[in-house]
């Protein structure tokens, strides 16, 4: 009896703890192909580790279909959880940038994660971006790029679903 009830109590613990540690859930959004054609759905989203959310995808029409996972170079962007995501050229590789405001008549802000190795051990290392109207995309000091958003709160709000004209 003491047995059952141990082997019972250890397999409980493994459950809490995996459940505990579970970081990536769906969330509706959408992916854009680089033809154009929206594939609206559920997108998977890291919300431990966010550098995840940079470098791939992963896509399903709803719970339980088939899972595909994109990279930079095959689609033109995502959208998941009022986040856009959109692929940029970085240092002559194509790689997701997060747009951290909305208004895209003036210049947006993108923030992009890359992963650098520093002593022998690999980091996460966050940039950012300005991209102006005439499309040039210049790298910034994070600063100057914050205090861009908090100078023009008004037109650099946080995307929400209904803001895309998505039901």
């Amino acid at each position: 009896m003491k047995r059952h009830i141990f082997v019972l109590l250890v397999c409980s613990l493994i459950l809490i703890r995996t459940n505990t540690f579970a970081q990536a859930k769906y969330y509706p959004g959408y992916v854009i192909q680089l033809t154009g054609d929206t594939l609206r759905g559920e997108i998977k989203k890291n919300t431990k580790r966010d550098y995840d959310n940079f470098v791939k995808v992963a896509y399903r029409k709803s719970e339980g279909n088939d899972i595909k996972t994109f990279g930079p170079k095959k689609i033109k962007g995502y959208w998941v959880d009022s986040t856009t995501f959109v692929t940029r050229m970085i240092e002559e590789d194509l790689v997701f940038v997060k747009r951290m405001s909305c208004d895209t008549a003036t210049t947006v802000v993108y923030e992009a994660q890359v992963q650098y190795e520093q002593v022998g051990e690999v980091k996460v290392g966050t940039d950012y971006y300005f991209e102006k109207p005439t499309k040039e995309f210049v790298k910034i000091k994070s600063k100057k790029a914050l205090k861009y958003i908090e100078d023009n709160k008004l037109k650099h709000k946080k995307i929400e679903f209904a803001d895309l004209g998505i039901k």
